[in-house]
């Protein structure tokens, strides 16, 4: 019965992620969303490979290859596999979100299962399939978080059967999603103390933890290390880094608790389940509360690293997820066991709260529509393997839709400056085009006048005017 309780659920989870579908990945947070497709893009057409993958966007500028090394791309080369089989559709990189949301729920039943029981874990999954952030980013986003949060429920259902059996294969595949996990997004290295106690429990040897802790690691540290030595700077990727004093301002905590993790990622209606979780946990001294008050340790330990990330970005308090639907999980149990009509109550709200707030992030972002325009009269114009300088600030979007690569105007030496300078510099990095959306004026007219002069109109469009390198 448990199991089938289990399937109708993870259904229903399916249900909601498949609203928008198939359109293209221009709702929240696109320019992350395009990048990550286009270097999918790039590994489906034989253009780059595993350890040298490609995006749209060129950062910084003299990264004339376009390189993208912001994440080891386990989880591109997944959507990379489902181009191949399917054909170049926003639904096929989508059918992996699918895929990683259902292995992901499964392993947190087994999971729940053995650590708690199965009651705790159906609630569990329920959570994780109606969080707002779950269900667009461990879901619907084409985003790496996807694979990154539901690989750590993998890396603790493998943990803990290697704590009841002691087989070490468990051991090892545990730590080698973590440090799949890890590599695609670091914050997953926070969730390890937790994976340690299981080792613990089981009185494990110190080689044990050593294995967990170098697997969990190399992918990411190898991927650090190869950055380093094509000596390229990537220092432009660690904006995240940025404005540690801020973070303790009354202001800017609130708008990170409250807003971001509390309200748009978790759910007002599941962060209250998941303190409730944690109360009931320590005034019953719990000894399972202990590995979970490590994990959020981590959390305050990650708050110092990204402050700026966490604060910005929603998809930085991904993080939190696995956390929260845990307590979550303990909070609604609770509840039931007193009353299971509010528990209902609340369930219907957590279903309710889930799909209302992720509504946030679905929908075109402002100017979506025209972006799209533009990306195809970009294809029409400009030949696949033409680099291009697209003259529009901090927006590579067009670029990355239409699968050209390029730059686009911004602070050098990470993007182009508005800056005649800044042209006559680009002259050294062989560009092909320059391409002027007829919907912006990103340059000052003086300064595009002067700079234009260089640079004949070839073509025409009814979004775009595109001018050649000569």
């Amino acid at each position: 019965m448990k199991k089938f309780i289990l399937v109708i659920i993870l259904m229903m989870g399916l249900v909601v992620r498949l609203k928008d579908f198939n359109v293209t990945p221009i709702d929240a947070h696109p320019m992350r969303q395009t990048d990550t497709e286009c270097v999918a893009y790039f590994l489906a057409k034989g253009k780059a490979d595993f350890l040298n993958p490609k995006a749209c966007l060129m950062r910084p500028v003299l990264n004339t290859d376009g390189y993208f090394f912001l994440e080891m791309p386990f989880y591109e080369l997944l959507i990379a596999a489902s181009y191949k089989i399917f054909g170049f559709y926003p639904w096929a990189a989508r059918l992996v979100n699918l895929f990683l949301y259902l292995l992901g729920g499964a392993a947190l039943f087994g999971f729940m299962s053995k650590w708690w029981n199965k009651k705790y874990a159906l609630l569990s999954v329920f959570i994780f399939s109606f969080m707002p952030g779950s269900i667009f980013f461990v879901g619907h986003a084409i985003h790496p978080d996807a694979m990154a949060v539901s690989f750590i429920f993998v890396s603790l259902y493998l943990a803990w059967k290697y704590k009841e059996n002691g087989k070490l294969i468990n051991l090892i595949l545990a730590g080698l999603f973590l440090g799949i996990s890890v590599a695609s997004r670091p914050f997953g290295l926070i969730c390890l103390p937790m994976l340690g106690y299981f080792l613990f429990l089981r009185k494990s040897k110190i080689k044990d933890y050593l294995i967990l802790i170098v697997l969990s690691a190399v992918f990411y540290g190898y991927w650090r290390w190869r950055t380093e030595k094509l000596g390229l700077d990537m220092d432009w990727e660690n904006w995240v880094l940025a404005g540690r004093e801020k973070l303790f301002q009354w202001a800017n905590l609130k708008n990170l608790i409250w807003k971001n993790v509390a309200g748009e990622v978790m759910g007002k209606v599941v962060s209250g389940l998941a303190a409730l979780g944690l109360m009931v946990s320590l005034i019953k001294k719990d000894k399972k509360i202990f590995p979970l008050i490590l994990w959020m340790v981590g959390v305050i330990f990650y708050w110092l690293v990204v402050p700026n990330g966490n604060i910005t970005h929603q998809y930085y308090a991904d993080v939190y997820i696995p956390l929260v639907v845990i307590l979550g999980s303990i909070g609604l149990g609770w509840i039931w066991e007193k009353n299971k009509i509010i528990s209902i109550i609340l369930m219907v709200g957590v279903i309710y709260n889930g799909i209302r707030t992720s509504n946030y992030y679905f929908g075109n972002h402002a100017g979506g529509e025209i972006e799209i325009k533009i990306a195809e009269d970009i294809k029409k114009a400009i030949p696949e393997d033409k680099k291009i300088i697209y003259l529009a600030v901090a927006d590579s979007v067009p670029l990355s839709l239409s699968h050209r690569q390029g730059w686009m105007l911004g602070e050098w030496p990470t993007d182009v400056a508005v800056h005649i300078w800044a042209f006559m510099e680009m002259r050294n990095y062989k560009f092909d085009f320059i391409v002027e959306p007829k919907n912006r004026t990103d340059i000052t007219t003086d300064e595009w006048n002067i700079i234009k002069q260089n640079y004949p109109l070839v073509e025409e469009l009814e979004t775009i005017r595109v001018y050649k390198y000569r």
